[in-house]
């Protein structure tokens, strides 16, 4: 069995360990292991990698300690000889500082971008050439993140490999949905629900003045908020001094039953790769009311509405409260047929482990 060791996953279960974690099943079919290297403290999934047979590394985190995070990956690639590829699962182009290890080692590069923007702009321009010239193999989830990731000399050699889902799971079922609101209190509200780690990235703020439109036209309105985050303790302060109707729910393993629960998905984000979490809602026939700052690839069914951030709070209230008495049926079908089914994507991993 070959093994290939995976950098990218944090101790954080989102969007990029789901997708590693259902990589590692998926890619048993094809004889391969994947081993996790991480500079993180701690990392998601831990026992579930290791009850699958995967390893997991831990090195110092770049920052202040750059040298002893080289040693480490260095000592590790040492040590390990059978790691002949090293997959790189990045948010921007300052990942070249670790995959320059893997470079030195002599071992094959393989990239995957996950985002279509950062914070971090003057890091991720000086970088980027740099990463697209010792990359081997380059991935993305979308068109946006291939082009923000690589080069345009690179752009023809990028394998797309949509964010894409377990369908079966987020299935509309009225029942469930009626349990769920009960269940969370909500029965009699207009529920809104915001999904995602509570980071700058995500537009935190924007979400709680969004919604506090919302509620001064429609008093039923309850905001759900979903996610943990380097923000989270300075949103949950003001979050209390505005006395509003948001129940902070922190990192949940039920996003499914929310899903179900919710009247509408709001998305104010500031930029994303391809967000799993509006397929998710898509699915399941929950209206997603999101930025024009996300690429429109992720507009698949017609519960997809854009809005830009320039526009008022007003205004996005209006696009949000329109959902109000929607009536809600599931997209399984149609997302089936736009290829984001990961149950129907035997061809893309088989070109992915072709890579290593």
């Amino acid at each position: 069995m070959k093994r290939v060791l995976v950098y990218g996953m944090t101790d954080n279960p989102g969007g990029i360990e789901s997708y590693l974690m259902f990589l590692m099943d998926k890619l048993k079919a094809y004889d391969i292991c994947l081993d996790f290297v991480t500079d993180f403290p701690t990392i998601a999934y831990d026992d579930r990698i290791k009850a699958s047979g995967g390893k997991v590394f831990f090195i110092p985190p770049k920052g202040k300690k750059l040298f002893k995070h080289w040693m480490g990956m260095r000592k590790i690639l040492k040590a390990h000889p059978e790691y002949e590829s090293i997959y790189f699962n990045l948010l921007d182009a300052g990942g070249v500082f670790t995959a320059i290890v893997a470079k030195l080692m002599r071992r094959k590069v393989i990239v995957h971008s996950h985002n279509g923007d950062t914070d971090k702009v003057k890091l991720h321009k000086r970088c980027k050439k740099a990463l697209s010239s010792i990359a081997d193999g380059f991935v993305s989830c979308s068109k946006l993140a291939g082009k923000y990731m690589f080069t345009e000399k690179k752009q023809d050699k990028v394998l797309i490999i949509p964010n894409a889902i377990d369908v079966d799971r987020y299935s509309f079922d009225p029942i469930k949905r009626e349990e769920v609101r009960a269940s969370l209190d909500v029965s009699d509200n207009f529920v809104v629900c915001h999904i995602g780690r509570i980071t700058r990235q995500k537009n935190p703020y924007r979400v709680l003045d969004i919604f506090e439109a919302v509620y001064k036209k429609e008093p039923s309105a309850v905001l759900l908020y979903i996610g943990e985050g380097d923000m989270s303790e300075e949103i949950k302060t003001v979050v209390s001094s505005k006395g509003l109707p948001i129940k902070m729910l922190g990192t949940r393993g039920d996003i499914p039953d929310i899903m179900q629960a919710a009247d509408v998905l709001l998305l104010p984000s500031l930029y994303e790769g391809f967000p799993i979490v509006s397929i998710e809602a898509q699915t399941a026939g929950l209206p997603t009311v999101m930025s024009t700052n996300i690429t429109d690839e992720i507009g698949l069914t017609d519960r997809a509405v854009f809005i830009d951030l320039d526009k008022s709070d007003d205004e996005w209230a209006d696009k949000i409260i329109y959902f109000k008495n929607e009536t809600r049926t599931g997209q399984e079908t149609l997302i089936r047929e736009k290829g984001y089914d990961k149950n129907c994507m035997s061809g893309v991993f088989e070109n992915l482990a072709g890579m290593f």
